[in-house]
């Protein structure tokens, strides 16, 4: 077999195996399924036609995933402002040694994260899911994204703000005591 052949074989079979990593990353930006298989197959195919471009094979994934990211930011910027991100859910696994209680607050915990995240302007959505879900670090954000450290480090910050006024800070709903004879009841307004 010519060096070639074997070494676009292998190329290859690394790129297919981060097809996981780039569906998890496209989901998290587009909460469609669909899009979000329409996105990895293009960035594959992208990857494989451009592959004389890559200089490193050790930086193959932080190269994919700006073709994939790339592509993302194609797709927003060519599409109308949409107002409702919250029609798409996911289905959770659910595991046997747990109580439907639990599993229905840990389901609502997710959504709410979800909500949150996807609440963020796009490009610190991006950043935060690159840099606090996919753990990349500043750096290899900046090279994926194309952006100075100091602009990923900004977006970072400012979207884990924005997610802790959402997620943490926000205001509690106002709880009023109502006094009847021999019960007390609280209600949520």
């Amino acid at each position: 077999m010519s060096t070639f052949l074997f070494r676009r074989l292998s190329f290859a079979g690394r790129l297919d195996e981060l097809r996981p990593r780039m569906y998890r990353l496209a989901f998290s930006w587009s909460k469609d399924a669909f899009l979000a298989d329409d996105l990895v197959q293009e960035a594959m195919i992208r990857a494989l036609q451009k592959q004389a471009q890559l200089r490193d094979d050790e930086l193959l994934d932080r190269w994919a995933i700006r073709i994939l990211a790339n592509l993302w930011l194609d797709h927003v910027r060519s599409r109308p402002k949409e107002e409702n991100i919250d029609d798409v859910m996911d289905s959770l696994c659910m595991e046997d040694n747990q109580s439907p209680d639990c599993l229905h607050c840990r389901d609502e915990m997710i959504e709410c994260v979800r909500r949150a995240i996807m609440s963020l302007p796009e490009m610190q959505r991006i950043v935060v899911t690159l840099v606090d879900l996919e753990e990349f670090s500043y750096k290899e954000t900046a090279t994926i994204l194309d952006l100075p450290v100091g602009t990923v480090m900004s977006r970072l910050s400012r979207g884990r703000q924005a997610l802790r006024e959402l997620l943490i800070e926000r205001p509690q709903p106002e709880v009023r005591e109502t006094a009847s004879p021999g019960r007390h009841l609280r209600r949520v307004i």
